[in-house]
């Protein structure tokens, strides 16, 4: 028999078109699992972004708070509001109202003297503590996976 005999011969498997197949149900298969990584990560960089505004507004509360200029805790609580709403534009009246608590006592936290800042004497503490729900602006609403509920933050500052 000769080598040019073409009965004997083996057919050629084309290699190339079983690795295309085998990368695209790779790809099917991965797809899912990197959108859901994706939107972990935006979830998580959103409360942490969440917290660091938090953290900013208790601390211009607290600054605001110690000014002898500012007189009643309800002021205290306007000007919070004010800056909370400055760093999320997004937000509504309603989700404030809903998800945003401030709290401005004295640093043992008995509250202060019918919402009178002035009876506070110069030097002592005022504490400011924010609150806010986190699912009120959240993108992924329903998920509860990592546990973020109440995100708060607490700012002290001496009275002038």
């Amino acid at each position: 028999m000769s080598p040019n005999n073409t009965k004997f011969r083996r057919p050629r498997i084309r290699l190339g078109a079983h690795r295309r197949a085998a990368a695209a149900v790779e790809t099917a298969m991965l797809i899912p699992l990197l959108i859901l990584v994706s939107l972990g990560v935006t979830d998580v960089a959103q409360y942490i972004n969440l917290a660091q505004s938090i953290t900013t507004a208790a601390r211009h509360g607290a600054r605001f708070a110690a000014k002898d200029t500012t007189q009643t805790v309800e002021a205290v609580e306007v000007e919070v509001e004010r800056v909370f709403s400055e760093l999320f534009p997004q937000c509504s009246a309603a989700d404030f109202d809903f998800a945003l608590s401030i709290e401005v006592t004295e640093l043992n936290g008995t509250g202060i003297n019918q919402g009178l800042l002035g009876s506070i004497p110069s030097g002592d503490p005022v504490s400011v503590q924010v609150r806010f729900d986190f699912e009120a602006i959240r993108w992924l609403k329903g998920w509860e996976y990592f546990g973020f509920d109440l995100v708060q933050s607490e700012a002290i500052g001496r009275r002038e």
